[in-house]
Parts: structure tokens; sequence; C-alpha cells
């Protein structure tokens, strides 16, 4: 949900949803990753992931709000992903702010997404479990 994949701030919605978002600005986004860096360098894939090598992730699904400065990290990350052969879904939900799903029972697409992600992960668990489907013998 909403991740932040970029340390570094070069991704456009930082600033072309800056209105928009009611949680982030660009300096509180800077402020945690500069607590969080420590003086190392932003784009070091251990700290901001959209620069690692992405091939060989499991499926991955990632939901992000519209209206929040963290859309362009979740979008690129999921080209990125996808670019290196990684079965990847991104749902992208109009009008919603940063993690909108904490607000269940206030935004229908907040429980249209929780059960998004509870189906994608009860199909991954299924593959790496298959007896999960199976009714166990007495």
């Amino acid at each position: 949900m909403s991740p932040r994949t970029d340390l570094a701030l070069t991704g456009d919605s930082v600033e072309t949803r800056a209105a928009a978002d009611p949680i982030f600005t660009r300096g509180v986004l800077q402020g945690f990753a500069e607590m969080y860096l420590q003086g190392q360098d932003a784009t070091n894939p251990k700290a901001s992931p959209l620069y690692a090598r992405l091939g060989r992730l499991p499926p991955i699904r990632i939901d992000v709000g519209d209206d929040e400065l963290l859309l362009a990290d979740a979008i690129r990350y999921a080209d990125r992903a996808r670019a290196a052969g990684v079965e990847i879904t991104l749902s992208v939900w109009e009008g919603m702010p940063h993690v909108f799903q904490s607000s269940l029972g206030q935004f229908f697409a907040a429980e249209q997404s929780v059960n998004a992600i509870s189906d994608f992960l009860g199909r991954r668990l299924i593959d790496f479990f298959p007896s999960i489907n199976t009714p166990s013998e007495v």
C-alpha cells in the first residue's frame, strides 16, 4: 500500500500532487528521508528499492491513491518490476489519499482495495501451500 520506493524524491507526483495530498508535503518526506539515511546516498537500492535490480521477485500488488505524493514512486516501481519480468498488479485509486485503506467504513474504495489485497494474498498462499485448499484428513 502506497510504497515509498524513492528516497531521492525524483518522482513528478511530489510536485503534481502537492495540493491534493492531505498527509505529506515534500518537506515532510525529505525530513523522513534525511533521518533514515543519516547522510547515506538516497539512491542506494537498500534504501530506495526503485534503484534495485528487481528481477526474481515474487508477485507484487501495489495499491496507491491518485491524490498522494507517492503516486510516482508506485508507478515507476511497478513499471521497472514489470520490465524485469516480475508479475505485478498496480491499482491506482482515483481521488484517494495516502493509505486510504485505513479508512474502512469511510471510503468504499478502502473496502474494495483491502478485499483485492486479501484475494491476491490468498491466491499466492495457495500457490506456496497447496494443502491449505485441501481439507485435512482426520
